[in-house]
Formats: structure tokens, C-alpha cells, sequence
């Protein structure tokens, strides 16, 4: 038997039916209510009361809720943990309709279309993805709705789902919806789930296909528009599902970015994971990062847009340039520079604010930040007036100042209006006429009636008449019962009491009426008032975004200006010789964490003449990750623009930076720190070019000694072979310093280091030459290993060293190898001794002198072999 619910439980229903994925928050006066399931979910997950109603017939059904008010806490909480949130409101005036209120869903919140400041990272993009595929080429969309930006990329080819992947990572989208057959989602879905576990993944059927194609013919003008019809389709069903989740006609979304990889430096998942150029790979924040560094940004869409520059550094030197131009003239104008830091820090989100101003929800206290922003630019524009460089003449040229807007948002919102937009006290007196005569009569009412009462004593000689109010009668004239028969015919009886009678006037009930009135007249007046001045103000939303923009850009060339003249950072030359030319090199990371020492410059010089393959040997914790990754760092800062911490250098544009360094391991998809290494090795290799850098530490350490030195050699010799890329290359492996002996573009390097005794100095210097020791056991000493560890890790070294163990072939081994192989064998380990005798001119040494060199090196092998 089919359960029989109340009528207003029964609307419930149906309009749950249609959004089953959704907890329905259904609006009941001043609380959202939840019932079934969904109240129990959000019981559960909110940790509220779960209670029950009365659902008709005797079925009580389960229910919670939470007051209107502070509905924006509870959805946050739900919006974080995954989940999607449909707001259903009364769509009609209670007191003017008879039965059931009707009742609509006017919006659903989910991770990638949230507004709510609450949620939102102030100096982060909230980015909604989409992904489509169409004849084995996928197009993925993006929109932060908050911002009003767009931006689409197509991938094609063997390449695309590792690009894809790539870019996902770059955008960090807080969703992910996919339409349609994508080939490998189940690979695009578990990278999401490791590397962005934040981000919820939507499955999306698109019910109106026609509709979704018309959709970016509305939003985007012609030349914007990509030509592909995937990309079309693509982005026809990322505004279909915005416009299905927001339920607003989103006008603010009306720029389209093309992602050309192009024009950028590409930077994959690893390469942004591993150097750490947004967040750490501690917790994946912000702190010790190369943006936390960088970032003196004043405004919350400066941030916004740092972040971006340096996640897609430049490769056209013009446009490079262009910003350089710019930085230089405000690091030469100190004085010029923080000017503008102070208006900077005057200025609000309103890139953000227009967006709320769009879709509805701005308050007024919005538009008097929004009016605060605007004020601050005519100060702007006087100060860029003494600028040269063109980025500066630019933004200066078409930097609108909105005086309109202003000064209208001046004359009506008060200077400390309340939150809330339908409470009254927004405008200001003398800004509406009507308004301030209703204001007059509720602030007056009180004298109004002392003089109406006068007036009636006076009229009726009844010295004891009063004029009162109550909630249940409304205003009233009451007279005693030994005065009635001095009550005029013109008083109508309205209540009576034990010792009086209660009247009421014409007079008095037009008063009644205007006062009670006034309150709500008020409030309702200052509404409308609020959405003529928010419509005034819309009407110019494109003009006040493209403001927005230029600010963010003006905002960040000025951080970039504060870092270099704060840290002594110096402008990098671009050259075309496809040289990496650094002299007294800095880490711009680390060089900020230290605190009681300096840090050691390095030089460096790449090129595809006689350095083109930088091997560097030398022990851990000398400062070799350090250097390669400070090289990969001092690069991409100089095509974003930024100047950089060095004494001089002169560096090429690459198209692409690789990293692999660090051990990691993937125990979520079975892959062990060996396998992702590989793994890693294996997309660079695939995808790097000559105009590429790469940096590689450690390669082949996850196995055997023989199995890695084999495959560190192998991935150097195919670089050098068939890639051809700028490449710095750490290894343990000090036998591969011996391809610079046969190899033009190789050249050895090591780290200093400075031997006391027993002890070691690391000297934090790169210098020419290969290491000839690993100094393990020393590092293993500096890290806290217990004594007796050390001393039995020194004799096990010593015994395996005397033996040769490691390395020793049987005789019968070698005349196999002898006999199957022309492969002369190579020693694993050189020797000092060995390497002194071979430089022994033996024709022009005396005797004596024989004889001193033969001590001297007996004397060092017994050392070396811990004879002594």
C-alpha cells in the first residue's frame, strides 16, 4: 500500500525526485529543512539533531534543520566534505496565496560553483573542469565562476592523457564532470583521487544538447570562439551544467582564455610537485614555496593572478621583456614602487564582487567595498603618469576610474551598512525623498502622538484621555468611565475595560495606518532602491571586470618590483643562443629559510656546444639537489617575467622543464619508488626536446648497483644521442664521469668538499671534475646514527673494499666474458693510486725520485685499502 503524505510533504517529494544527487535544503520560514535520508545524512555529517515529523495518516518521517541565518556554516561544512547542496526557496508571498507556497530549487551549490566567501581561497582560482572527447581528442573546459573566467585547451594524439593529466594538476579544480565516453577515465579518475583528493568528480547527461550548443554563442563574441567542434561541444556543456547548477544567466562569464601550450612553459605533475613553484609537497600549502617567496601581491586577484604566471611561464621573449621593462622601472623608483603598494592595499576583490553583483547576491556592504576599490584608481593613474616603460603606459591608457559608479554608490549606500539587504538602513537620508518622509514619520511618531493627545484634552475637556498602543488593538484614544459623557459622536468604541473605554478616530486610524505602514514601506523602499543602484552598476560589469584584470596585472609586476629590490634579485638577459648562463646563483627557496649562515652562490653553464650534459657527482646532503633544482627555479622565474637571485646571467626561453628528483613511491596503485622513477624517466625521455631542460637525480638507485649504473648510463647516452636537452644530472655512480672523456657536451662536476681528519666540510660549491668518493658513512654520522652503527658500517667498508667484493669477477667469469664478448669489463671503482701511476712521467723520473713515489703510493693504497 502506497504511503499517504501530508500535501507540503508530498511537494517535498516531487521536487527531491528531481535531485536525487542532491541533499535538498526545502526553506519552511526561517529554517531549511531536511527530511529522509537526506536527514540523516546531514544529521550525521553536521552533527545536529535528528528528530521527526509528522508526515500524514501516523508516518512520522525523519527531519533536520538549520536556521536560515546561518544556513552559509552548515553548507560550507557539507560543500567541503563532498557532498552537493540544492537550495529550494518559497517562490511566493505566503500572506497572498492560499494552500501549499510554492516552492523552487533556485540554485545547487557543488564544489566547482560555489560563491560563498566562506569557501572561497582568496588568493586562489576555484576551478569547475569539464571533459570531453570526440574522435580520440579530448577537450577540457574550465570556469571559476567567482571570477568569471574561461578557458579551454585541446589534446590530441598518443600524448593527450598524460597532458591532460598534466593540466588537471595545474588547475587544481575542486571538480571534475565528464560527459560522455572518455576513454581511460578510469586512469584520469584515479590520478584525481592521488594527486587532487579534494576535488569531487560529476558524471553529467545533458538533456538539451541544442540548448548546450547555443550556450557559448550567448557568453563568448565571435573571434573568441575556437573553430574545433569539440572544443564548441565542450564548452556548450560546461555552461550547460553552470547554468543548470547556478540557475542565473552568468553574463559575467565572457571571456574565453586559450590554453595554447604553445605560447607557455610547459610544466608537468612531477616538475610542479617536485620544485615546489606553488604548493610544498609537505601538505601541499603554500609555505616554503617559490610563490610564497615571490608573492608581495596587495589585492586578492593580484595573488590570483601570480599564481597563474608562474605556473605558465612565458615563451615569447617580447612579452617577457614587456614585464622586465616594467619591474626595472619600479625597482628604480623606490619611492614610485610604495606609492602604489599603499593605494594597492586599499583596494577590495571586486573582480569577485561584480560577480556577486551578477548573479544576485552582493550586499550593500559589497558595493561599498566595490565603491572603496574604484575610488583608490584616479590615485593610481596619477602615479603611473610619470611612468615610461609600455606595460605602465598601457595600464594607464585604458584604466577606467568609474566615477559614475562611484559617486552614485557614494550619494546612496550608507558608509557601515548591515549584512543583510532586506533590514533596511542602507540609503542614506537625502537620497530619496519618499523614503525620508517615511523615516520622519517612524522617527516622529512618539511626538506625534504627545501632540495628538494634547489635542484631543483640548478638543474634549478630558484631562485623563490617553492615546496608547498595543500589539492586538493597534493605536486607541482611551477615556475613563466618569468621562463618557464627554466623548464626541465622532469616536468609535473599540475595546472596553473595567474603568475605561477604548476609542479609535478616523484621524487616529490614518495615523495608524501611515505608522504601521512606514517600517515596511521603508525596508521595501530601500530594496528597491539597493537593486536599482546594483542593476546601474551591472549594466557596466564587463567594464569594471577588464578593470579588475588590469589592477591584478599592476598588482603583480609591483610585487615582483618589492621582491627584487628586497632581495637583491638582479634582471636575467635572454639570449638566443640557447644558453643558461648563471653567475653566483641563488636559491631563492632556501636562501630565505637560512637563517645563520649565508648561502653559497654556484655558476652554471648550459648550452648545446660543449656543456650540454652536466654530470654532477658528490655525497648527500653536499647541496646537489639544491643546485639542479635552484637552476630549474632561476629559469622558470625568468620567463615569468620576475628578476632573479644572481649576480648576472643570460638565459635561453625552453619550452619545457622536467624534473625527477626525490624517491616517492604510489602504494595506492601498486607502483613502488622504483617504478615511479621509472615511470618519470620514461615521460621525460618520451617528451622532452633540444629546447627543453632537464633535471634528473639519482637515477636507477631503487635497485642493484649494477641494474641502476646500467640504467643511469643508458638514459644519459639517449639524451645525449637522440634528445639533445639541457640536462643536469646527480648520480652516486662515479663511473659515469668517464663520458666526458668521449663525449664533446658532458662535462663532470662535483661538490667541494673539505676533509678535517675523519671529519668532512661540505663546501656547498659546484666545481669542475668528478667526485672519486660517496662520503655516506660521514652523512650517516651527521644524521644522528648511533656510534656503534658507524663503526661497524666503517670496518664492513673497509673489509669490502680490501676484498673487492662489490666488484670481483671469478677468472673463469671473466675468460667466459672474454670469450662471448668484445665488452672490455670495467671497474665499478677507481682508484687514486691507480689513477696517480698513470700520470707518472716514468722516462724523465730518476731513481730517488722512483723511489719517494713508490713509498708515497704505497703507502696511500694501504690507506685505501685499510691496511693501516
Amino acid at each position: 500500500m502506497t504511503a499517504s503524505y501530508t500535501p507540503m510533504m508530498e511537494q517535498y517529494r516531487d521536487i527531491k525526485s528531481k535531485h536525487p544527487n542532491e541533499i535538498l535544503f526545502f526553506r519552511l520560514g526561517d529554517f531549511y529543512e531536511m527530511f529522509f535520508e537526506d536527514a540523516e545524512l546531514a544529521a550525521r555529517e553536521l552533527e545536529i539533531t535528528l528528530t521527526s515529523r509528522e508526515g500524514g495518516h501516523n508516518i512520522r518521517v525523519p527531519m533536520c534543520g538549520v536556521p536560515y541565518h546561518a544556513v552559509e556554516s552548515y553548507i560550507t561544512k557539507l560543500i567541503n566534505k563532498g557532498y552537493k547542496v540544492a537550495i529550494c526557496e518559497q517562490v511566493e508571498d505566503p500572506k497572498q496565496t492560499k494552500g501549499i507556497v510554492r516552492r523552487e530549487v533556485i540554485k545547487i551549490i557543488t564544489p566547482g560553483t560555489i560563491l560563498s566567501e566562506l569557501l572561497l581561497s582568496e588568493t586562489g582560482n576555484n576551478y569547475l573542469v569539464l571533459l570531453y572527447e570526440e574522435d580520440d581528442t579530448i577537450s577540457l573546459s574550465a570556469a571559476d565562476i567567482s571570477t568569471g573566467e574561461c578557458l579551454w585547451t585541446l589534446f590530441a594524439g598518443n600524448s593527450r592523457l598524460t597532458a591532460v593529466c598534466d593540466q588537471l594538476f595545474r588547475l587544481m579544480p575542486s571538480e571534475l564532470v565528464t560527459v560522455g565516453k572518455i576513454h581511460s577515465l578510469d586512469t584520469i579518475s584515479s590520478f584525481v583521487s592521488q594527486r587532487i583528493p579534494s576535488c569531487a568528480q560529476t558524471t553529467l547527461v545533458v538533456d538539451d544538447v541544442t540548448q548546450a550548443e547555443q550556450l557559448p554563442q550567448r557568453h563568448f563574441s565571435p573571434e573568441e570562439l575556437p573553430g574545433n567542434p569539440c572544443v564548441l561541444s565542450s564548452l556548450g556543456y560546461l555552461l550547460y551544467y553552470l547554468h543548470y547548477t547556478v540557475k542565473n544567466d552568468l553574463s559575467h562569464i565572457n571571456r574565453l582564455i586559450n590554453l595554447d601550450t604553445k605560447e607557455y612553459l610547459v610544466l608537468d605533475a612531477a616538475t610542479l610537485r617536485n620544485l615546489e613553484i606553488t604548493r610544498n609537497m609537505r601538505d601541499g600549502g603554500r609555505k616554503d614555496t617559490l610563490l610564497s617567496v615571490l608573492d608581495f601581491t596587495k589585492t586578492a586577484m593580484g595573488g590570483r593572478l601570480l599564481k597563474k604566471w608562474m605556473e605558465f611561464p612565458l615563451i615569447n621573449p617580447l612579452q617577457i621583456i614587456r614585464r622586465q621593462d616594467a619591474i626595472e622601472e619600479f625597482v628604480q623608483k623606490p619611492t614610485l614602487r610604495e606609492q602604489m603598494i599603499e593605494e594597492l592595499g586599499k583596494i577590495y576583490d571586486f573582480e569577485r564582487i561584480m560577480t556577486r553583483i551578477e548573479v544576485g547576491t552582493a550586499s550593500a556592504r559589497d558595493l561599498v567595498s566595490l565603491k572603496a576599490s574604484l575610488a583608490v584608481l584616479p590615485a593610481i593613474k596619477e602615479r603611473l603618469n610619470s611612468c615610461g616603460a609600455k606595460f605602465w603606459l598601457d595600464i594607464n591608457l585604458s584604466l577606467n576610474t568609474h566615477a559614475n559608479v562611484v559617486n552614485m554608490i557614494a550619494a546612496a549606500i550608507v558608509d557601515n551598512p548591515p549584512l543583510s539587504v532586506r533590514e533596511g538602513n542602507i540609503i542614506r537620508q537625502g537620497y530619496d525623498l519618499e523614503l525620508d518622509e517615511l523615516r520622519s514619520l517612524a522617527r516622529d511618531s512618539k511626538q506625534l502622538i504627545q501632540e495628538m493627545e494634547a489635542k484631543e484634552r483640548e478638543i474634549t475637556g478630558i484631562k485623563s484621555l490617553k492615546v496608547g498602543y498595543n500589539k492586538i488593538f493597534g493605536y486607541y484614544i482611551e477615556v475613563t468611565h466618569a468621562n463618557s459623557a464627554a466623548v464626541p459622536p465622532n469616536y468609535v468604541r473599540k475595546q472596553t475595560l473595567v474603568n475605561a473605554e477604548r476609542y479609535i478616530t478616523p484621524e487616529l486610524k490614518d495615523f495608524e495606518t501611515k505608522i504601521l505602514g512606514a517600517q515596511e514601506k521603508i525596508v521595501n523602499i530601500e530594496y528597491q532602491l539597493f537593486l536599482t543602484i546594483r542593476d546601474y552598476i551591472k549594466e557596466r560589469l564587463q567594464d569594471i571586470q577588464l578593470t579588475a584584470r588590469q589592477i591584478a596585472q599592476l598588482d603583480v609586476i609591483t610585487g615582483l618590483a618589492e621582491a627584487a629590490a628586497r632581495y637583491n634579485y638582479v634582471r636575467p638577459q635572454l639570449n638566443h643562443n640557447s644558453e643558461i648562463i648563471v653567475k653566483d646563483g641563488r636559491h631563492p627557496v632556501v636562501e630565505r629559510l637560512l637563517k645563520r649562515e649565508m648561502f653559497v652562490p654556484n655558476d652554471t653553464t648550459l648550452n648545446h656546444n660543449d656543456s650540454e650534459i652536466m654530470i654532477i657527482t658528490g655525497p648527500n646532503m653536499a647541496g646537489k639537489s639544491t643546485y639542479m633544482r635552484q637552476v630549474a627555479l632561476l629559469t622558470l622565474m625568468a620567463q615569468t617575467g620576475s628578476f632573479i637571485p644572481v649576480r648576472e646571467a643570460s638565459i635561453c626561453t625552453v619550452d619545457r622543464i622536467f624534473t625527477r628528483v626525490g624517491a616517492s613511491d604510489d602504494l595506492a596503485t601498486g607502483q613502488s619508488t622504483f617504478m615511479v622513477e621509472m615511470n618519470e624517466v620514461a615521460q621525460i625521455v618520451k617528451y622532452a626536446s633540444a629546447r627543453s631542460l632537464i633535471i634528473l637525480d639519482e637515477i636507477g638507485r631503487g635497485t642493484s648497483t649494477f641494474d641502476g649504473m646500467s640504467i643511469a648510463r643508458a638514459v644519459v647516452e639517449y639524451i645525449r644521442d637522440k634528445v639533445g636537452a639541457k640536462t643536469l644530472f646527480a648520480t652516486h655512480y662515479h663511473e659515469l664521469t668517464d663520458l666526458a672523456d668521449t663525449s664533446r657536451v658532458i662535462k663532470n662536476y662535483s661538490i667541494a668538499v673539505k676533509e678535517r681528519g675523519s671529519d668532512i666540510v661540505f663546501l656547498r660549491r659546484i666545481v669542475p671534475g668528478g667526485a672519486d668518493k660517496s662520503y655516506g658513512i660521514h652523512v650517516a654520522q651527521l644524521a644522528g646514527l648511533p656510534k656503534r652503527i658507524i663503526e661497524r658500517a666503517q670496518q664492513v667498508l673497509q673489509e669490502l673494499e680490501a676484498s673487492k667484493s662489490i666488484v670481483s669477477v671469478s677468472q673463469q667469469s671473466r675468460e667466459q666474458i672474454a670469450a662471448t664478448s668484445t665488452i672490455t669489463p670495467v671497474s665499478l671503482f677507481s682508484s687514486s693510486v691507480a689513477d696517480e701511476i698513470l700520470t707518472i712521467d716514468i722516462l724523465s723520473t730518476t731513481p730517488l725520485e722512483a723511489l719517494n713515489i713508490l713509498y708515497r703510493l704505497q703507502n696511500k693504497a694501504r690507506k685505501e685499502t685499510g691496511s693501516i
